[in-house]
């Protein structure tokens, strides 16, 4: 029967980690960046139009700001050090700018 060293145990396990540390940054620039960058055009428009922007402009202007932000932060979703810190930014400030922008509709419309 085969015996598996020691060296070799450690190299699976290595190899699991950088996995599942590569799917993480994939689902946080993805998934994470989404969010992001949909509370960022929900925010921005909403403001906009509070500011007296014509809709259609405001959602022309952050739907091209959409693409700057989600590159951006697709991009720095693989080069920053603390995943954390990844994570806590692009969901936090997802829900942070998300109800944001709903309490400002709300007050907008009633």
């Amino acid at each position: 029967m085969p015996h598996q060293s020691v060296e070799s145990t450690a190299t699976a396990s290595n190899t699991v980690q950088n996995l599942v540390a590569v799917a993480n940054r994939v689902a946080a620039a993805l998934v994470g960046g989404y969010a992001f960058t949909w509370g960022v055009v929900a925010l921005g428009m909403t403001v906009l139009v509070a500011l007296g922007v014509d809709y259609h402009e405001a959602e022309m202007a952050m739907m091209l700001l959409a693409f700057l932000v989600f590159l951006t932060v697709f991009l720095w979703a693989f080069a920053a050090e603390s995943m954390l810190r990844v994570w806590a930014l692009l969901a936090g400030g997802a829900v942070v700018m998300i109800l944001a922008a709903s309490t400002l509709q709300a007050s907008l419309i009633g």
